[in-house]
């Protein structure tokens, strides 16, 4: 096995999602196709400590890399952590996950969070498929538990206890 850059693709890969560059009839193939948009796109704010990442797009092999630094980015900025809005996600696959799991144990190193705002259903299907759904949601208050109502004197009874 040789190691590889994680921003540069194998080659001959190719998301499923992403049509192939055909060549009109009787037009002369170019060598290179024309650069497309690009199938990802972020945006962050900050809102009070934490940052929000929104995230438009696919996430796959190619564009993970681009997710791991604009999410990266946001924990280094952030005071308690990240929120990740994934309801623009059109597409997403394990690459994108692994991004997520690799921030969350940074992010617990330095005592912050990354949490998953409103996935969309592709990546609802891959967090509960993989059981992992419940690392990214936010933490909940704790609850203190109810405390039993002390017998009181006027229990079981009418009145005061001068009417005695």
């Amino acid at each position: 096995m040789h190691a590889r850059k994680a921003t540069t693709p194998e080659p001959g890969h190719r998301s499923p999602h992403r049509p192939l560059h055909v060549a009109a009839p009787g037009a002369a193939a170019d060598p290179t196709p024309p650069r497309q948009p690009s199938p990802l796109t972020t945006d962050s704010y900050p809102e009070g400590p934490r940052k929000v990442v929104v995230v438009l797009g696919e996430v796959d092999y190619e564009t993970a890399p681009a997710l791991a630094t604009a999410l990266r980015e946001a924990l280094r900025t952030s005071g308690e952590g990240v929120d990740a809005d994934l309801s623009a996600v059109r597409f997403w696959d394990c690459s994108g996950l692994n991004v997520l799991l690799r921030l969350r144990r940074e992010a617990l190193a330095v005592g912050k969070t990354i949490t998953v705002r409103s996935p969309s259903r592709a990546v609802r299907r891959v967090l509960t498929l993989t059981g992992t759904a419940p690392l990214f949601r936010p933490p909940q208050p704790e609850r203190v538990p109810r405390l039993e109502r002390a017998p009181s004197a006027f229990d079981g009874r009418r009145g005061s206890p001068a009417d005695d």
